[in-house]
């Protein structure tokens, strides 16, 4: 009696603490259902990790000059960076954005339109920002780091006269003719700018040259009425496939069919409530992977069934047949979702972005679906049994022997 009141409450806890996390966190959706841009961007030449970093640092900063809200920015392999923006409204701006290498170099250009070497790269750069110039057009404006600062000095004391080329990615910015010394460590970039593609420049400046050259290898925008529709047309599977599963439960089990019907309602509360928990987005992946372990949880409940039939054949009580039935069908159950949960870890460790969803949401789904099949519908089962006082003939349609 004791342990049965310690088994209620700790169904009731396991009902009422995922109720509370779904209340304060809302489930975020994945890129193919918010709609959204992902861009797959490859370093080029040869790359280690430190680079790597390095890139997913400056993008990271370039991505949040453009306010988005929630980003994913990961690595993937070893030159791979895969980069979703949800909810983004201008997709072109942002993808010129993140794929522009933004080297800037400072050199000479001769009377021929020649440019002479590199005197001064952005690494020299402080900070950025944007000004007008004196007829009120828009301008990039630039400060130095002390040593650069230095340097600026230097370059514009020993080429009075001559024009001083601003370069952005091998392209000429501006090339304004040097009057005389400028030691402040200041100055600007003037060109065609509107405030916009001022400000745009800017940003990238701040956020300083890419290490390496990158290539946009994929480049994919999806609509937020897409992402509309696809939830839409999943909640109709998902209603299906709900209804389908609780019908043959019902059909074939009877009594425990009814349980594992409701014990696979509280297995997907409590798999949307860990998703939300740890912060993962769903994707469209991720609901096949949800509706797959609500299948995997049918499946447990099936194995489980089948055991107590046979314990209640060989002439076991129904309480000593539920328990046994259970303990036996154990093994086979959390073997059965291990090898699963492997597969989840491999295609998680592996796997892009889709994939990974797919991984997250079926990983935790079959930890969740092991604590449903092992304790939740047993509690439930026991529950039901004990209520309404059932004897074994009324437990299943048939197959088990009326005598007990």
């Amino acid at each position: 009696m004791e342990n049965s009141k310690k088994h209620y409450i700790w169904l009731l806890i396991i009902l009422v603490v995922p109720a509370i996390i779904l209340s304060l966190n809302k489930i975020k959706l994945g890129l193919d259902l918010r709609g959204g841009t992902s861009v797959v961007l490859q370093a080029q030449g040869k790359i280690d990790k430190d680079t790597m970093n390095k890139v997913r640092d400056i993008i990271e900063r370039r991505v949040n000059s453009l306010g988005v809200a929630e980003p994913v920015i990961q690595i993937s392999g070893n030159d791979k960076l895969i980069v979703e923006l949800a909810g983004i409204k201008d997709p072109k701006k942002a993808v010129d954005l993140i794929g522009t290498t933004a080297k800037l170099e400072f050199k000479i250009k001769d009377a021929n339109g020649n440019y002479g070497p590199t005197l001064l790269e952005g690494g020299a750069l402080k900070n950025a920002g944007i000004g007008q110039d004196n007829l009120s057009r828009p301008v990039v404006t630039f400060e130095l780091t002390p040593s650069g600062a230095e340097k600026f000095a230097k370059i514009t004391r020993e080429n009075k006269g001559k024009q001083l080329a601003i370069m952005l990615d091998g392209k000429e910015q501006s090339a304004p003719r040097i009057n005389e010394e400028i030691a402040g460590g200041s100055g600007s970039i003037s060109g065609n700018f509107t405030m916009e593609s001022a400000n745009d420049l800017a940003n990238l400046l701040k956020s300083g040259a890419l290490p390496v050259e990158i290539k946009i290898v994929e480049n994919r925008t999806v609509g937020a009425t897409l992402g509309v529709d696809s939830i839409q047309k999943t909640e109709i599977a998902g209603v299906i496939a709900m209804l389908a599963i609780s019908i043959f439960m019902i059909a074939i089990y009877k009594i425990p069919g009814i349980v594992a019907d409701i014990a696979l309602l509280i297995n997907g509360f409590l798999v949307l409530a860990s998703l939300s928990m740890v912060g993962a987005a769903l994707t469209l992946p991720g609901i096949a992977g949800f509706i797959l372990t609500l299948g995997m949880a049918v499946d447990s409940n099936v194995i489980t069934y089948e055991r107590i039939k046979e314990e209640m054949a060989l002439g076991e009580s129904l309480h000593d047949a539920i328990e046994k039935g259970y303990s036996n069908a154990l093994p086979a159950i959390i073997d059965g979702n291990i090898t699963t949960l492997l597969i989840a870890a491999v295609l998680f460790f592996l796997g892009t972005g889709p994939i990974k969803g797919f991984a997250v949401t079926l990983s935790l789904g079959v930890v969740v679906t092991i604590i449903t099949a092992v304790f939740v519908s047993k509690v439930l089962l026991r529950f039901v049994v004990k209520t309404f006082n059932l004897k074994k003939e009324q437990l299943f349609w048939k197959g088990v022997p009326k005598n007990d």
